[in-house]
Formats: C-alpha cells, structure tokens, sequence
C-alpha cells in the first residue's frame, strides 16, 4: 500500500523536502495551503495517512480506552520511513504534523535516528504512543508548538508530549499560544523565523 500525496514540485533550484502530515479524520488537502511557506525551492509533499477514519483518514486507531493501535502506528512509520528514502535525493528532508501528524513527525524522526532529516515540526500532538527507549534525536531540531486553550489535546497532554521528545534528546523550542485546536498566524511566524535559525 502506497502512500497519497499533494505535491508542489519547486520553482527554483531544489534545496530541501517538507512532509506535511495531517491530524486524525482529515486528509491531504487540510495542510496542503502551508506549501509557501517553505519558500520556492522546497518540493512539498502533504501524505495522506494509510487508515480510514470517520470523513477523513489515520495514522493509527484508538481502541475505547484511549489507546493507540500499535501495530498500526508501526506500520505509518515503516510507510513514511519508506517515503522518506525516495524524496531525500531531494536534499534534507523537514516533517511538519498537526495533531496526530505531530506524533508521526517525531515517531518517524525517532524511528530513523533523524536519518536523512533536516527537522521536525510537531503542532498540537498527543503524546507519542510507546515511545522508544535512549536519545534518538540526541540534538535533532524539533518545534513544538501547542495552543493553551486546545479541547482536543488538552494542555497537559500537549505538555507530556514535550516531555516525551526532550527525553529523546532532541533539540526543542517549545511555543504556546492563546489558542484552540488550530495553527495560528503567529505560529506560522515563529516557525519561519525557526526554519530560518536552523
């Protein structure tokens, strides 16, 4: 099983890769307006997950206590993992997720060891499910940004997932914003000025 993609191929010199990695029950298209901003050498790629949900699609399944369906979230790593190897010619690759996208970001990161990876961005995440054990992303840049006043991953949930990705060593700037369960203007502007840094 192939992944789906949305793709803005680069109107200049191709300098860099984005995956954009939407939330539980949506699809491709709701990151898709993000691919400016990554600038026009930048070949975007928004992934559509692998499992049917409701209107839209998953990463992974949550059984009726909560939990994640693990073998399921191993499988979008291994998916993304994969895609990950045939864009990467492309030059480093940046992994933007909202929500349940936000896990992935920093699953697939985890998973490689930051292998091929420029960046990771993870907005408005749950906690990453069964995370894996040492540093991973000893020193790997991740932006965590999440909104205080979130009704789907409440602000303590948000505040465990940046828990779970300083314990893999990455690298965090770490924003919070007056917001709900959304990607603010602000938001987008500390990104670029991070991209920028980094």
């Amino acid at each position: 099983m192939a992944l789906e993609v949305l793709e803005s191929r680069p109107k200049g010199l191709l300098q860099r890769v984005a995956l954009l990695l939407h939330g539980r029950g949506s699809d491709e298209e709701d990151l898709f307006d993000l691919s400016g901003i990554f600038g026009p050498n930048t070949w975007v790629l928004s992934v559509r997950a692998p499992f049917a949900f409701g209107p839209g699609f998953a990463w992974y399944g949550m059984d009726g206590q909560g939990e994640a369906n693990l073998e399921q979230l191993q499988q979008s790593i291994r998916m993304l993992d994969q895609l990950v190897d045939q864009v990467s010619e492309g030059g480093p690759v940046i992994l933007l997720g909202f929500s349940q996208g936000g896990v992935m970001a920093c699953a697939t990161a985890a998973h490689r060891q930051a292998r091929g990876l420029k960046a990771a961005i993870s907005l408005s995440a749950p906690p990453m499910p069964s995370p894996p054990e040492g540093e991973p992303l000893k020193d790997f840049p991740v932006f965590w940004g999440h909104g205080t006043e979130d009704p789907v991953v409440p602000s303590p949930r948000g505040q465990r997932t940046l828990e779970i990705v300083r314990s893999l060593g990455a690298r965090v700037t770490a924003k919070r914003y007056a917001a709900g369960h959304t990607i603010t203007e602000q938001e987008i502007d500390d990104l670029l000025e991070w991209l920028e840094r980094i």
